[in-house]
């Protein structure tokens, strides 16, 4: 008996340090820890190590330009607490938002292709505090066609969807807020005569809230 109360003893001395050992995720995320930590297939033109040199640039007021896997450049466009964006290729950008909600930090990433040739579109992606992907219609409704039209009449809806069979949409994390701004893309692809037949009754942007728990789309 005598054995086993001291071997306790020592379990009971030795959990503290056991537990000092193990890596505890942050009460509060940022924006930083989560472009550091966010998964490969997220982010896999920079590995992890070319994402500290960039925030380590950065931080010493530095806009370096870093190799990623492409044999391009990629840095560091804006970096806050909550927010930042970086310019990955010439046709590619990510921003990457936190998100306050009482059940821990959501962590938003807006992945956005496109340049003078290629129209703008955006894919929207979220995760935990603990990095694992969250599904997207829990935190935001994508907007359809529809959303980016005002249409005086049924024959103006038609010929939307005739002229825009493809919408591309680039979505912009407010980088000071919690909102976000959506565009509908489609305009400097199409021939002036089609655009000018729209553009009339398309609302220029569409504005997100974040309520604490997913965007919603202001009316």
């Amino acid at each position: 008996m005598r054995k086993i109360g001291i071997f306790l003893m020592m379990v009971a001395m030795l959990m503290p340090l056991f537990a000092k050992g193990q890596k505890e995720l942050p009460d509060t995320l940022t924006a930083s820890d989560a472009f550091v930590a966010l998964p490969i297939s997220v982010l896999d033109l920079l590995d992890r190590s070319r994402r500290l040199d960039m925030l380590d640039y950065y931080a010493a007021d530095s806009i370096a330009k870093v190799p990623n896997a492409m044999e391009g450049l990629s840095y560091l466009d804006k970096v806050t607490p909550d927010y930042l964006k970086a310019n990955l290729t010439p046709v590619t950008t990510i921003a990457v938002k936190v998100l306050p909600s009482k059940n821990g930090d959501i962590v938003m990433t807006a992945y956005t292709i496109g340049d003078k040739d290629q129209a703008y579109d955006t894919d929207l992606r979220f995760f935990g505090s603990g990095y694992q992907e969250l599904k997207r219609d829990k935190y935001i409704r994508i907007a359809t066609l529809d959303d980016f039209f005002d249409y005086p009449d049924k024959a103006a809806k038609k010929l939307v969807a005739e002229l825009v069979p493809f919408p591309t949409v680039r979505y912009e994390p407010d980088p000071t807020g919690t909102g976000m701004t959506a565009q509908l893309t489609v305009g400097q692809f199409m021939s002036a005569d089609d655009y000018a037949r729209i553009k009339s009754f398309m609302r220029p942007q569409l504005h997100y809230r974040w309520d604490g728990s997913k965007f919603n789309l202001e009316k």
